[in-house]
């Protein structure tokens, strides 16, 4: 977590020092080469110095924006225009995750009266209502395989798991640094591993039921945070 803030931070630093550079840039154009006094800064040096000072800086400057000109067209305006032909496509793939998500959650509220057993509050009811090592009743009716909640956990956890891995490999072009990151923290969650520790092993999860719904809250909450992510249209 600590490593991902220290990416988003300096990803911050250096879109504010380009503000500030660009800012720098059109300070410069206007003071010297359309004379605005307003701008112009005295700092008692010989007009001869000032002028070599002003005529590396208005070439600096303009190469700058030309530069950052270049880089809109050839590179950010495309990639905008391919980003928003495919984002359908992202946001597919974040409700496929999602799914994974509603599958657990709708074997935990049947025969329970919650209707948005997505929505946070109710997903923690009905993941409160069952006995995670008990087994499935409409598994064992449809398919006639006794799978326990906990199993049932761990399956679409690794599915929710290659997901991720393929949804990065595969458009890891235009996902941002931001969205990666999401996706990196949702396959690594807690409640995934303790789910693939405890899903084999009959022990008595009760006890600590609280911190396993808390866990798996966390992971739902993550869920509708990479939602927002994609949703999101900021070049």
């Amino acid at each position: 977590m600590k490593r991902i803030i220290s990416v988003l931070s300096k990803l911050t630093t250096v879109k504010s020092l380009l503000a500030i550079a660009i800012g720098l840039c059109v300070w410069s154009i206007l003071a010297i080469q359309l004379d605005v006094s307003s701008l112009i800064l005295n700092v008692g040096w010989e007009q001869s110095v000032c002028d070599n000072i002003n005529n590396v800086y208005i070439n600096l400057s303009y190469s700058f924006i030309a530069g950052y000109i270049f880089y809109l067209l050839t590179i950010c305006i495309p990639q905008r225009i391919n980003y928003n032909k495919i984002q359908p496509v992202l946001n597919k793939k974040v409700l496929h995750i999602k799914s994974s998500f509603r599958n657990i959650l709708l074997e935990f509220s049947r025969e329970v009266n919650i209707e948005d057993f997505m929505e946070v509050e109710h997903a923690r009811q009905v993941l409160l209502s069952k006995n995670w090592t008990s087994y499935i009743p409409m598994f064992q009716r449809l398919y006639n395989t006794n799978m326990s909640y906990i199993e049932h956990i761990n399956i679409e956890g690794k599915n929710i798991k290659q997901q991720v891995l393929d949804f990065i490999q595969t458009y890891q072009q235009f996902l941002t640094t931001e969205q990666i990151c999401a996706l990196e923290e949702l396959s690594s969650m807690h409640i995934f591993r303790i789910a693939s520790q405890f899903s084999q092993m009959n022990i008595n999860l009760q006890p600590g039921i609280n911190s396993l719904v808390d866990e798996f809250i966390l992971a739902l909450e993550k869920v509708y945070e990479i939602e927002k992510l994609f949703s999101d249209k900021e070049c």
